[in-house]
Formats: structure tokens, C-alpha cells, sequence
């Protein structure tokens, strides 16, 4: 039984001009008023994924930063830490032009950094560091060990009540491939890239927001 769907923001329920498309929003609204959490796991800061939560009029925790903090209500939950991802960006800024993302004024547990450079470039200047490193499409992210759209996952679920295998779990980019593997259904939409599809359950026909109807459709839940 899925009691709970999570979803990427950017490229699953927006189109891939990073704009909120009204089919994904319409669909989770019905499921909620049918009595499902619904929950946005971003690699975005808290203050936006509060904003589009907010607005969106979501019921389930907020899990931002890749899992790094996890917020229900005024309730926030930092479990993660950035002082090892803070060493990493210490070490590439004197080796490459890395630029850290305008909205990493706000971020807590980990560094996000503008696509200046190559996910290539910064995993081999980084090799042998204990570290993540997590791209988006839109940025890459330097978390510590063990952070990721799951381990806020985990957490939303404590804060719940309810099991992981009673999530279903919506994403396209390579830093949802571990919350699509982890959770009890996983659904990668049309545009995903090939970890994303690799991990997920369903790989949707249609892309973006089209594609969620899709996959809740195929879940049995539309």
C-alpha cells in the first residue's frame, strides 16, 4: 500500500526550463485529498523548497539539500553536516574556477557548484577524498558520506509513521537514482538520465510532469 509519493523538483514536476507544470500539482492534490503524504525531495535549500511546498499546499516533511535537512512543519531537522564538503571546495577553488551556486548562501549541509566545470573534473580532483558528489543537471553537489535523497527519506518516514515500502518515489536526475532504488516504487520519467532509469521500477513514456501522471497511473493511484 503507498501511503506517501515523493518527488524531484526540477525536470519531474517542472519542465526542463524549470517551470511548475500544473498536471503533477493537479494529480498530487487529488491523491492528498484521498488521504497520501505528499513531499518534495530537492537538492535545493530549504527556503525554496519551503516556498514551492507552501505553495503547492503539500502535507508531507520537505526533505532539501539532497536529504540534508528534513523540515515538518517548523520542526527542521539538520542531519547532515557540510565540513567535509567545505574542505572539498577549499581544495578545488586552488586547482579549477569552481563557482558555488547563488543560492548556497543559504545552504547548510553541503556545497553546490555551478556547472563552470565537469562532474569528471571535480570526481578526479577529488579521488581518494571521502566524499559524495552528486550531479543534477543544474549544479554538483559535495555532501558528505552517507547524504542523499534517501537518508531524508528515511527520516520524512520517522516523522510519519510509515515505511519506506510504503513510498513511491518520482525523479530524472542522477541524484534521485539511490531515493528511486530505496523507496518501495520508483519512477523515473521519459527524460531521466540512465542512472535515474537504471534505478527506477518504471520508466515513464512521457516526460516531466506528464510523465508523474503517468507513473501514478501505473501505480494504480490515478
Amino acid at each position: 500500500m503507498i501511503r506517501a509519493i515523493v518527488t524531484d523538483i526540477d525536470g519531474t514536476i517542472t519542465d526542463i526550463r524549470r517551470r511548475v507544470q500544473w498536471e503533477a500539482i493537479d494529480a498530487l492534490r487529488r491523491l492528498q485529498e484521498g488521504g497520501t503524504y505528499t513531499m518534495i525531495a530537492s537538492g535545493n535549500v530549504l527556503p525554496v523548497a519551503f516556498g514551492l511546498h507552501t505553495f503547492i499546499g503539500m502535507n508531507g516533511p520537505i526533505i532539501a539539500e539532497n536529504g540534508g535537512i528534513v523540515a515538518k512543519g517548523e520542526d527542521v531537522h539538520r542531519i547532515h553536516s557540510n565540513e567535509m564538503a567545505m574542505k572539498a571546495f577549499e581544495h578545488l577553488r586552488q586547482r579549477m574556477p569552481v563557482e558555488r551556486l547563488f543560492t548556497d548562501r543559504w545552504r547548510e549541509t553541503q556545497v553546490a557548484l555551478k556547472l563552470t566545470v565537469s562532474a569528471e573534473e571535480v570526481q578526479d580532483a577529488l579521488e581518494g577524498w571521502d566524499i559524495e558528489i552528486e550531479t543534477t543537471g543544474f549544479a554538483i553537489h559535495l555532501m558528505e558520506k552517507g547524504q542523499s535523497k534517501m537518508s531524508g527519506v528515511r527520516k520524512a518516514c520517522e516523522l510519519l509513521d510509515i515505511d519506506v515500502e510504503e513510498v513511491a518515489a518520482f525523479g530524472d536526475s542522477d541524484n534521485d537514482a539511490k531515493m528511486l532504488r530505496g523507496c518501495g516504487s520508483g519512477i523515473a520519467v521519459a527524460n531521466a538520465s540512465p542512472a535515474a532509469k537504471e534505478a527506477a521500477d518504471y520508466v515513464t513514456e512521457r516526460p516531466c510532469a506528464e510523465g508523474v501522471v503517468e507513473g501514478l497511473k501505473w501505480l494504480g493511484l490515478l
